[in-house]
């Protein structure tokens, strides 16, 4: 038997002339979690598009088993026993569960797709994830946390040598984190090799071996995660030291209520929702999946029509079920589904940040130069990592992707922002850096909501958690030193 199940070597890829990867290398045994590290950027997911077959490299080589291999498809890397989740999803929004989970390998029973068997199959698989629901179910009505799910059952529905996972926390609550780490267990004891990328440091140790670091797309180290820590991992990753403290609010005005939420309701999912948001304070919203915290932003930004309830921004009612006049009252949002909701991904970044903001930029023509010099200006404040401001939102990495999201409602000088899960996915570099933004629109007057299931982070920046669950707010927390992970646990369950 080998020792390595798979081995990358000298790799090395090319985009328009840059070069992202070079001479990278990546060693994975068999039963083994090999956590691979590195800032948004640093090359993690392109060199797993080229382990998937869905880049070629353009030097070195990749064995599995012992053997050289070069697939010419993604379907032959995962006839082969490869299984890539990606960080973006590669699901089709119109078509059901359980034909997204058999897509490509479907049952056959007289040479017709067998339906009954493949939904048998697939509800087996869902039932292991903890996703309680009907494998019929279009992948279009699923929350963001919920397609996760179904991308990690589609993973492990086949023969797998080597499971890649691109942060599949990100969206999913610490429960269902627990049931992916023992299935992840499970596959582990059965030889499968695990590669498992993520900024969580504490999972990073939690479920993990081995863990290779790679900085702008060159390979840095490969260390045992038992004789290192996370202050070694950091330095290795980012080339500087990182403070996570708690950061201290002093601009907050007690006696300025900005956004108030009174007696709101939607549909069955949202009951009798109060809240208020001071000037200058960043107001958490906690709680498990499928609580309520995005549909809670959607109807607070007009896009999700209410039943009742009044929301009253500086002092005026904001007109119901208006996305535009939300917008206009000061209001952004910036969306926990960058890739569907926060971007026009076939645009150009300059044309990202503009699109929300055409009125700055010229009132019967648009005035390009300016359109471009904002846009480099935001490139340079929030080091956005790109060749130009004419590069394509899909051409850069997630964390790349939130950088452009933000920067565009950053531009819109908005009074009240909804931040939706606003580091998911992203390395602990650009994190402090998305937090340093925030502190910044606090410092120049503005009040913003944060929801995020990563409850360090709500410790961290938030000033007040509002804790939801099953559509209602069970509690609004202060955040001192007796605030725990615990006390917001409990509330949510």
């Amino acid at each position: 038997m080998n020792e390595y199940i798979l081995e990358m070597s000298d790799i090395s890829k090319s985009f328009s002339g840059v070069q992202v990867l070079h001479d990278v290398e990546l060693k994975v045994k068999p039963g083994e979690v090999h956590v691979l590290l590195g800032e948004n950027g640093a090359g993690k997911s392109t060199l797993m598009k080229i382990l998937s077959a869905a880049y070629k490299q353009e030097g070195g080589s990749i064995r599995v088993d012992g053997e050289l291999v070069e697939f010419s498809s993604p379907k032959e890397a995962i006839d082969n026993g490869i299984s890539v989740i990606y960080q973006e999803f590669s699901l089709i929004p119109h078509m059901s569960i359980y034909e997204n989970i058999y897509l490509g390998k479907e049952y056959l029973k007289n040479g017709l797709i067998d339906r009954k068997t493949a939904m048998k199959e697939a509800k087996k698989y869902m039932d292991l994830i903890g996703l309680d629901m009907s494998p019929k179910t279009l992948i279009s009505d699923l929350s963001v946390a919920q397609c996760q799910m179904v991308e990690i059952a589609k993973a492990i529905s086949g023969n797998v040598k080597i499971l890649v996972l691109d942060e599949p926390t990100a969206a999913i609550t610490d429960k269902e984190t627990e049931k992916l780490f023992q299935i992840i267990r499970d596959l582990k004891s059965k030889g499968v090799g695990i590669i498992y990328i993520s900024h969580r440091m504490n999972e990073l140790f939690e479920i993990g071996d081995r863990c290779t670091v790679m900085r702008d797309g060159e390979y840095v180290d490969t260390v045992n995660l038992d004789e290192t820590d996370c202050d070694e991992l950091t330095r290795l990753m980012v080339g500087r030291d990182i403070s996570l403290c708690r950061v201290e609010n002093n601009y907050i005005d007690e006696e300025n209520t900005v956004l108030e939420v009174k007696n709101l309701y939607y549909r069955d999912l949202l009951k009798d929702i109060n809240l208020e948001l001071r000037k200058g304070e960043i107001l958490g919203i906690a709680g498990l999946v499928g609580a309520g915290r995005t549909e809670l932003a959607k109807c607070i930004m007009g896009a999700y029509k209410t039943n009742t309830g009044t929301i009253t921004l500086k002092g005026k009612p904001l007109e119901r079920n208006s996305i535009i006049g939300a917008i206009n009252s000061g209001m952004a949002y910036i969306s926990e589904d960058r890739k569907n909701e926060g971007l026009v991904c076939i645009h150009s970044i300059t044309e990202n940040v503009a699109l929300p903001n055409l009125k700055r930029f010229g009132k019967f023509l648009l005035n390009n130069k300016k359109m471009e010099d904002t846009t480099k200006d935001y490139i340079k404040k929030l080091n956005i990592k790109t060749s130009c401001h004419t590069q394509l939102a899909e051409k850069l990495s997630g964390g790349n992707q939130q950088k452009v999201v933000i920067s565009k409602w950053l531009c819109s000088g908005a009074d009240v922002y909804i931040f939706d899960e606003p580091t998911r996915g992203i390395d602990v570099g650009a994190r402090c850096e998305i937090y340093d933004i925030m502190m910044n629109l606090i410092k120049d007057g503005a009040s913003i909501i944060m929801i995020s299931s990563d409850l360090e982070e709500i410790l961290q920046l938030c000033d007040n958690v509002a804790v939801m669950k099953e559509g209602r707010i069970s509690a609004i927390l202060k955040n001192n030193d007796k605030l725990t992970q615990e006390n917001i646990l409990s509330c949510a369950l």
